[in-house]
């Protein structure tokens, strides 16, 4: 992730540093955070291939790149759209909250150089919360405009690092519906309880289920993945045919990678003037016996409720009301009829015969 005037490189191998039970974020220039180590932090959970391009202008092979506004192939802007090319703005340098927790902010909006891609204001907030053994995504993207509506594609590409792809399991995704883009965008259902990848593989899983557990059958280790509002589930590895057409891919690094990406990009948000949209996820390593399911759901549920919606911004937090209620419903007509028929006395008639009795007026 690139930032204003600053590197953040949390999911960057070569620039962090790991030394007992801390892990250090370096930021440019001369300034450092101290970060508490966990298992959903470990950087070797995370893969990043040793091609990978660290110049400012090319999306980096490896890590969690974000995926937004477009998903794929874009006619106006690069593949995957400018989220992973931009630089972002720290909203929140890494703090340590009372609750032991490290938290960060960090923020895009619309620029000269989005708006020759995609001409729409908007804001897109990234919080990150370091945990004892998890790591929390939570995304906000809102739309400020009082007269236009936006659509876009929003992805976690999330690179995990495993020790053969081959003896790689993930679940989540038997029943689900599926996209092949190997297959000409064929789509098929998954009948397997748990998916293993032994191909080429770019699957777009839909109305998958909230969790994924990844589990590297070598070493017996698990990532469970959590995810709220991101429908879709994106699994890629280019094995060894696609792998030589990647210029930052080695030929030889497909079997120690796997891609499973929380997305919501097999159709698009649609955003109304004034509104915001919500997704997050997270992420959990650690040993077979310490990666236990549905105990986090909670955590994953926005910041919101009937009373209206807390926003973060650079100054604060942002308070969105509710929307008002609808008007009430009208009076119903009376009920009395009287026994002198006429127009004035009827405010049930509104024409020249009254519609209860049949009388002309």
């Amino acid at each position: 992730m690139l930032c204003r005037q600053k590197i953040i490189s949390w999911s960057l191998r070569s620039r962090i540093q790991s030394n007992g039970n801390v892990v250090e974020c370096r930021q440019k220039p001369q300034t450092s955070r101290s970060l508490v180590y966990n298992q959903a932090y470990n950087p070797t959970w995370y893969y990043t291939g040793k091609q990978a391009v660290f110049d400012g202008k090319k999306a980096i092979r490896g890590g969690i790149p974000f995926v937004f506004p477009q998903f794929g192939a874009w006619t106006f802007g690069p593949p995957h759209g400018f989220a992973r090319i931009v630089r972002w703005n720290v909203e929140k340098s890494p703090e340590r909250l009372p609750s032991g927790d490290v938290e960060a902010i960090f923020s895009i909006m619309d620029s000269e150089f989005t708006r020759s891609m995609w001409n729409y204001p908007f804001k897109l907030t990234y919080r990150l919360i370091l945990r004892e053994k998890e790591l929390h995504f939570n995304i906000g993207v809102y739309n400020p405009s009082k007269d236009h509506t936006f659509s876009f594609n929003l992805l976690l590409h999330t690179y995990f690092k495993v020790p053969d792809v081959r003896r790689c399991q993930i679940t989540g995704l038997h029943g689900c519906t599926f996209i092949d883009k190997t297959r000409d965008n064929q789509i098929f259902q998954e009948g397997r309880d748990v998916v293993t990848v032994c191909e080429w593989t770019d699957r777009i899983y839909q109305n998958t289920q909230p969790e994924h557990i990844i589990t590297n059958v070598v070493s017996g280790r698990k990532m469970r993945v959590q995810k709220y509002n991101f429908p879709d589930t994106v699994v890629w590895n280019p094995w060894q045919e696609k792998a030589r057409d990647i210029p930052d891919f080695g030929d030889d690094e497909f079997p120690n990678m796997i891609c499973v990406e929380s997305g919501h990009v097999s159709s698009p948000v649609i955003l109304l003037p004034g509104t915001a949209f919500e997704a997050s996820q997270i992420l959990q390593g650690g040993p077979t016996s310490h990666v236990t399911a549905g105990n986090n759901t909670n955590s994953l549920l926005p910041v919101s409720s009937t009373s209206g919606t807390v926003w973060p911004t650079s100054t604060g937090w942002l308070y969105m009301p509710p929307p008002p209620p609808p008007p009430p419903p009208p009076p119903p007509p009376p009920s009395s009829t009287p026994s002198t028929h006429s127009s004035r006395l009827h405010g049930h008639c509104i024409a020249q015969t009254c519609t209860i009795c049949s009388l002309n007026l």
